[in-house]
Protein backbone atom coordinates (compact mmCIF):
# COMPACT_ATOMS: atom_id res chain seq x y z
CA UNK A 1 0.00 0.00 0.00
CA UNK A 2 2.77 2.54 0.72
CA UNK A 3 3.83 1.86 -2.38
CA UNK A 4 0.60 2.18 -3.86
CA UNK A 5 0.58 5.46 -1.98
CA UNK A 6 3.60 6.85 -3.36
CA UNK A 7 2.66 6.34 -7.03
CA UNK A 8 -0.29 8.35 -6.90
CA UNK A 9 0.87 10.53 -4.91
CA UNK A 10 3.56 11.26 -7.98
CA UNK A 11 0.60 11.39 -10.40
CA UNK A 12 -1.11 13.74 -8.94
CA UNK A 13 2.28 16.47 -8.39
CA UNK A 14 2.88 15.03 -11.91
CA UNK A 15 -0.91 15.72 -13.26
CA UNK A 16 -0.97 19.48 -11.16
CA UNK A 17 2.23 20.47 -12.64
CA UNK A 18 1.38 19.92 -16.48
CA UNK A 19 -2.08 21.77 -15.64
CA UNK A 20 -0.16 24.63 -13.94
CA UNK A 21 2.31 24.68 -16.94
CA UNK A 22 -0.60 24.84 -19.24
CA UNK A 23 -2.48 27.61 -17.63
CA UNK A 24 0.32 29.13 -17.96
CA UNK A 25 1.05 29.24 -21.15
CA UNK A 26 -2.77 30.03 -22.24
CA UNK A 27 -2.75 32.92 -20.30
CA UNK A 28 0.54 33.57 -22.22
CA UNK A 29 -1.64 33.15 -25.48
CA UNK A 30 -3.06 36.37 -24.73
CA UNK A 31 -0.27 38.29 -24.94
CA UNK A 32 -0.17 40.90 -28.26
CA UNK A 33 3.21 39.76 -29.69
CA UNK A 34 2.11 37.31 -32.38
CA UNK A 35 5.66 35.92 -32.16
CA UNK A 36 4.59 34.98 -28.09
CA UNK A 37 1.86 33.11 -29.64
CA UNK A 38 3.42 31.39 -32.29
CA UNK A 39 5.87 30.07 -29.18
CA UNK A 40 2.80 29.31 -27.08
CA UNK A 41 0.84 27.21 -30.01
CA UNK A 42 4.23 25.62 -30.66
CA UNK A 43 4.25 24.62 -27.40
CA UNK A 44 0.91 23.43 -26.58
CA UNK A 45 0.46 21.74 -29.89
CA UNK A 46 3.58 19.35 -28.92
CA UNK A 47 1.92 18.57 -25.73
CA UNK A 48 -0.88 16.86 -27.29
CA UNK A 49 -4.40 16.12 -27.07
CA UNK A 50 -4.60 15.53 -23.20
CA UNK A 51 -4.00 19.57 -22.55
CA UNK A 52 -7.64 19.91 -25.21
CA UNK A 53 -10.01 19.67 -21.74
CA UNK A 54 -7.93 22.63 -20.31
CA UNK A 55 -7.98 24.51 -23.80
CA UNK A 56 -11.96 24.11 -24.36
CA UNK A 57 -12.54 25.21 -20.61
CA UNK A 58 -10.29 28.52 -21.56
CA UNK A 59 -12.40 28.83 -24.68
CA UNK A 60 -15.61 28.61 -22.87
CA UNK A 61 -14.65 31.10 -20.20
CA UNK A 62 -13.55 33.98 -22.69
CA UNK A 63 -17.08 34.53 -24.32
CA UNK A 64 -16.40 38.13 -24.53
CA UNK A 65 -12.81 38.21 -25.84
CA UNK A 66 -12.98 36.90 -29.33
CA UNK A 67 -9.27 37.40 -30.05
CA UNK A 68 -8.36 34.70 -27.53
CA UNK A 69 -10.83 32.34 -28.10
CA UNK A 70 -9.85 32.00 -32.28
CA UNK A 71 -6.09 31.63 -30.45
CA UNK A 72 -7.52 28.85 -28.49
CA UNK A 73 -9.25 27.47 -31.42
CA UNK A 74 -6.70 27.45 -33.58
CA UNK A 75 -3.83 25.84 -31.08
CA UNK A 76 -6.94 22.96 -30.57
CA UNK A 77 -7.09 22.45 -34.18
CA UNK A 78 -4.09 21.81 -34.67
CA UNK A 79 -3.72 19.33 -32.45
CA UNK A 80 -6.60 17.64 -33.51
CA UNK A 81 -5.23 17.59 -36.87
CA UNK A 82 -1.85 15.76 -35.60
CA UNK A 83 -3.90 13.57 -33.92
CA UNK A 84 -5.97 12.66 -37.33
CA UNK A 85 -2.61 12.62 -39.25
CA UNK A 86 -0.92 9.71 -36.28
CA UNK A 87 -4.29 8.04 -36.54
CA UNK A 88 -3.84 7.22 -40.12
CA UNK A 89 -0.10 6.73 -40.04
CA UNK A 90 -0.09 3.67 -37.44
CA UNK A 91 -3.73 2.99 -39.83
CA UNK A 92 -1.16 2.92 -42.97
CA UNK A 93 0.91 0.88 -41.41
CA UNK A 94 -0.87 -1.62 -40.32
CA UNK A 95 -1.92 -5.43 -41.86
CA UNK A 96 -5.42 -5.25 -42.54
CA UNK A 97 -5.63 -1.56 -42.97
CA UNK A 98 -9.22 -1.63 -41.37
CA UNK A 99 -11.95 0.51 -43.90
CA UNK A 100 -14.34 1.35 -40.48
CA UNK A 101 -11.32 2.08 -38.48
CA UNK A 102 -10.18 4.59 -41.50
CA UNK A 103 -13.14 5.98 -42.57
CA UNK A 104 -13.70 7.09 -38.76
CA UNK A 105 -10.56 8.22 -38.32
CA UNK A 106 -11.43 11.12 -41.31
CA UNK A 107 -14.82 11.12 -39.33
CA UNK A 108 -12.37 12.63 -36.27
CA UNK A 109 -11.84 15.77 -38.61
CA UNK A 110 -15.39 17.23 -37.69
CA UNK A 111 -16.26 15.10 -34.69
CA UNK A 112 -13.24 14.39 -32.93
CA UNK A 113 -14.97 12.15 -30.38
CA UNK A 114 -16.77 9.71 -32.25
CA UNK A 115 -16.59 6.72 -30.66
CA UNK A 116 -15.40 3.48 -33.23
CA UNK A 117 -17.28 0.95 -30.63
CA UNK A 118 -20.64 3.05 -30.36
CA UNK A 119 -20.61 3.27 -34.30
CA UNK A 120 -19.28 -0.65 -34.83
CA UNK A 121 -21.87 -1.76 -32.71
CA UNK A 122 -25.05 -0.13 -34.79
CA UNK A 123 -23.31 -2.06 -37.61
CA UNK A 124 -23.06 -5.04 -36.05
CA UNK A 125 -27.22 -4.80 -35.74
CA UNK A 126 -27.54 -4.13 -39.30
CA UNK A 127 -25.44 -7.12 -40.27
CA UNK A 128 -27.55 -9.42 -37.60
CA UNK A 129 -30.58 -8.37 -39.98
CA UNK A 130 -29.11 -9.48 -42.98
CA UNK A 131 -27.73 -12.65 -41.49
CA UNK A 132 -31.07 -13.91 -40.33
CA UNK A 133 -32.14 -13.59 -44.16
CA UNK A 134 -29.54 -15.65 -46.03
CA UNK A 135 -28.12 -19.02 -45.88
CA UNK A 136 -25.63 -20.78 -48.08
CA UNK A 137 -28.31 -21.29 -50.70
CA UNK A 138 -28.69 -18.36 -51.45
CA UNK A 139 -27.23 -16.93 -55.29
CA UNK A 140 -25.03 -13.92 -54.85
CA UNK A 141 -27.71 -12.02 -56.88
CA UNK A 142 -30.18 -13.26 -54.21
CA UNK A 143 -27.67 -11.68 -51.61
CA UNK A 144 -27.66 -8.84 -52.64
CA UNK A 145 -31.80 -8.03 -52.76
CA UNK A 146 -31.51 -9.38 -48.85
CA UNK A 147 -29.07 -6.76 -48.87
CA UNK A 148 -31.06 -4.23 -50.23
CA UNK A 149 -34.22 -4.86 -48.80
CA UNK A 150 -32.59 -4.64 -44.86
CA UNK A 151 -30.99 -1.62 -45.63
CA UNK A 152 -32.87 0.34 -47.98
CA UNK A 153 -36.36 -0.64 -46.61
CA UNK A 154 -36.03 -1.81 -43.08
CA UNK A 155 -33.19 0.66 -41.88
CA UNK A 156 -33.97 3.43 -44.39
CA UNK A 157 -31.05 4.48 -45.77
CA UNK A 158 -30.95 6.39 -48.46
CA UNK A 159 -29.60 8.80 -50.99
CA UNK A 160 -29.38 12.32 -49.82
CA UNK A 161 -30.50 14.31 -52.72
CA UNK A 162 -31.13 17.90 -51.17
CA UNK A 163 -27.73 19.59 -50.04
CA UNK A 164 -25.70 16.55 -51.69
CA UNK A 165 -21.98 18.13 -51.06
CA UNK A 166 -22.86 19.11 -47.51
CA UNK A 167 -20.05 17.16 -45.34
CA UNK A 168 -22.42 15.35 -43.28
CA UNK A 169 -23.03 12.95 -46.11
CA UNK A 170 -19.61 12.34 -45.54
CA UNK A 171 -19.06 10.89 -42.46
CA UNK A 172 -20.31 7.47 -41.48
CA UNK A 173 -21.14 7.78 -37.89
CA UNK A 174 -23.42 11.18 -38.97
CA UNK A 175 -24.67 8.85 -42.44
CA UNK A 176 -25.84 6.17 -39.71
CA UNK A 177 -28.00 8.44 -37.42
CA UNK A 178 -29.53 10.92 -40.91
CA UNK A 179 -29.51 7.47 -42.83
CA UNK A 180 -28.87 9.69 -45.81
CA UNK A 181 -25.34 9.63 -47.46
CA UNK A 182 -23.56 10.01 -50.81
CA UNK A 183 -22.26 7.63 -53.08
CA UNK A 184 -19.13 6.97 -51.25
CA UNK A 185 -20.62 6.66 -48.09
CA UNK A 186 -23.31 4.52 -48.58
CA UNK A 187 -21.49 2.20 -50.17
CA UNK A 188 -18.70 2.03 -47.47
CA UNK A 189 -21.66 1.12 -45.04
CA UNK A 190 -22.90 -1.42 -47.37
CA UNK A 191 -19.36 -2.97 -48.34
CA UNK A 192 -18.38 -2.85 -44.80
CA UNK A 193 -21.69 -4.75 -43.59
CA UNK A 194 -20.46 -7.37 -45.93
CA UNK A 195 -17.34 -7.69 -45.12
CA UNK A 196 -18.78 -8.86 -41.89
CA UNK A 197 -20.55 -11.01 -43.29
CA UNK A 198 -17.59 -12.63 -45.42
CA UNK A 199 -19.59 -11.50 -48.38
CA UNK A 200 -17.08 -10.30 -50.61
CA UNK A 201 -18.51 -7.09 -51.93
CA UNK A 202 -16.09 -4.34 -52.54
CA UNK A 203 -15.09 -0.66 -53.58
CA UNK A 204 -15.22 0.38 -57.24
CA UNK A 205 -13.70 3.91 -57.70
CA UNK A 206 -15.07 5.16 -60.72
CA UNK A 207 -14.76 8.67 -62.20
CA UNK A 208 -17.37 11.24 -60.80
CA UNK A 209 -18.89 8.38 -59.09
CA UNK A 210 -18.79 5.12 -56.78
CA UNK A 211 -19.87 1.50 -56.91
CA UNK A 212 -19.57 -1.77 -55.35
CA UNK A 213 -18.67 -4.90 -57.30
CA UNK A 214 -19.57 -8.59 -56.22
CA UNK A 215 -16.41 -10.46 -56.56
CA UNK A 216 -16.60 -14.06 -58.18
CA UNK A 217 -14.27 -15.83 -55.57
CA UNK A 218 -14.85 -19.25 -57.11
CA UNK A 219 -14.19 -17.91 -60.41
CA UNK A 220 -17.44 -19.16 -61.54
CA UNK A 221 -17.93 -17.44 -64.94
CA UNK A 222 -14.67 -18.78 -65.79
CA UNK A 223 -15.52 -22.48 -64.90
CA UNK A 224 -18.54 -21.68 -66.94
CA UNK A 225 -16.72 -19.79 -69.46
CA UNK A 226 -18.63 -16.62 -69.42
CA UNK A 227 -15.39 -14.75 -68.27
CA UNK A 228 -13.52 -13.43 -71.42
CA UNK A 229 -12.17 -10.76 -69.50
CA UNK A 230 -11.49 -12.05 -66.33
CA UNK A 231 -11.72 -9.19 -63.96
CA UNK A 232 -13.46 -12.31 -61.75
CA UNK A 233 -16.46 -9.38 -61.20
CA UNK A 234 -19.82 -11.02 -60.99
CA UNK A 235 -21.90 -7.89 -61.21
CA UNK A 236 -21.83 -4.34 -59.45
CA UNK A 237 -24.42 -2.56 -57.55
CA UNK A 238 -25.13 0.91 -56.72
CA UNK A 239 -26.12 1.72 -53.85
CA UNK A 240 -26.66 5.56 -54.18
CA UNK A 241 -29.44 4.10 -56.04
CA UNK A 242 -31.01 1.79 -53.82
CA UNK A 243 -28.78 -1.15 -54.65
CA UNK A 244 -29.45 -1.25 -57.99
CA UNK A 245 -27.57 -4.19 -59.67
CA UNK A 246 -25.75 -3.68 -63.40
CA UNK A 247 -22.86 -5.44 -65.25
CA UNK A 248 -19.59 -4.02 -66.66
CA UNK A 249 -21.53 -2.76 -69.92
CA UNK A 250 -23.09 -0.20 -68.21
CA UNK A 251 -19.60 1.25 -66.35
CA UNK A 252 -18.54 1.00 -70.13
CA UNK A 253 -20.82 3.03 -71.71
CA UNK A 254 -20.86 5.44 -68.45
CA UNK A 255 -16.88 6.13 -69.02
CA UNK A 256 -17.73 6.46 -73.24
CA UNK A 257 -20.10 9.05 -72.56
CA UNK A 258 -17.20 11.10 -70.21
CA UNK A 259 -15.01 10.58 -73.52
CA UNK A 260 -12.75 8.43 -70.86
CA UNK A 261 -10.75 5.34 -71.92
CA UNK A 262 -11.51 1.90 -70.58
CA UNK A 263 -9.41 1.24 -67.92
CA UNK A 264 -8.93 -1.88 -65.74
CA UNK A 265 -9.01 0.12 -62.39
CA UNK A 266 -12.24 1.32 -63.24
CA UNK A 267 -13.48 -2.50 -63.01
CA UNK A 268 -11.51 -3.76 -60.41
CA UNK A 269 -11.92 -3.31 -56.51
CA UNK A 270 -9.98 -0.09 -55.40
CA UNK A 271 -7.85 -0.08 -52.10
CA UNK A 272 -8.87 1.03 -49.02
CA UNK A 273 -6.64 3.53 -49.14
CA UNK A 274 -8.04 4.90 -51.83
CA UNK A 275 -11.66 5.00 -50.48
CA UNK A 276 -10.03 7.62 -47.73
CA UNK A 277 -8.58 9.37 -50.32
CA UNK A 278 -11.76 9.27 -52.20
CA UNK A 279 -13.51 10.62 -48.89
CA UNK A 280 -11.11 13.15 -48.54
CA UNK A 281 -11.37 14.51 -51.96
CA UNK A 282 -15.12 14.42 -51.40
CA UNK A 283 -14.80 16.54 -47.96
CA UNK A 284 -12.59 18.61 -49.87
CA UNK A 285 -14.78 19.83 -52.55
CA UNK A 286 -17.38 20.24 -49.38
CA UNK A 287 -15.46 22.38 -47.39
CA UNK A 288 -14.47 24.58 -50.53
CA UNK A 289 -18.05 25.35 -51.84
CA UNK A 290 -18.84 26.78 -48.45
CA UNK A 291 -15.69 28.93 -48.13
CA UNK A 292 -14.16 26.58 -45.58
CA UNK A 293 -10.21 27.23 -46.78
CA UNK A 294 -8.92 26.56 -43.69
CA UNK A 295 -10.51 23.13 -43.59
CA UNK A 296 -9.70 22.83 -46.98
CA UNK A 297 -5.89 23.09 -46.33
CA UNK A 298 -6.02 21.03 -43.39
CA UNK A 299 -7.48 17.67 -45.39
CA UNK A 300 -4.87 18.66 -47.64
CA UNK A 301 -2.06 17.91 -45.40
CA UNK A 302 -4.07 14.85 -43.94
CA UNK A 303 -4.39 13.23 -47.88
CA UNK A 304 -0.33 13.68 -48.08
CA UNK A 305 -0.16 10.96 -45.40
CA UNK A 306 -1.97 8.54 -47.70
CA UNK A 307 0.23 8.80 -50.51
Amino acid sequence: MPILSHIFALVKFVNENQYSKVSSLIRLAEDPDPNVFIHVKDELVRMGDGVVPTLERSWSNHETDTDHRERIFEIIRQIQVNEIKADLEKWRGSSNRDLLKGSLIISKFQFPNVDYEEVDAELEKIKQMVWLEINEEHTAFEIVKIFNHVLFDLCGFQSSENNFYTPQNSFINTVLQSKKGNQLSLSILYSVIAQKLQIPIYGIDLPNHFVLGFMDEFSTLKMLGLDQDERNILFYINPFSKGRIFDQNEIQNYLRSLNLPLQDNYFEPCSNSEILKRMIGNLSYAYQKVGETQKVSDLKEIGLILG
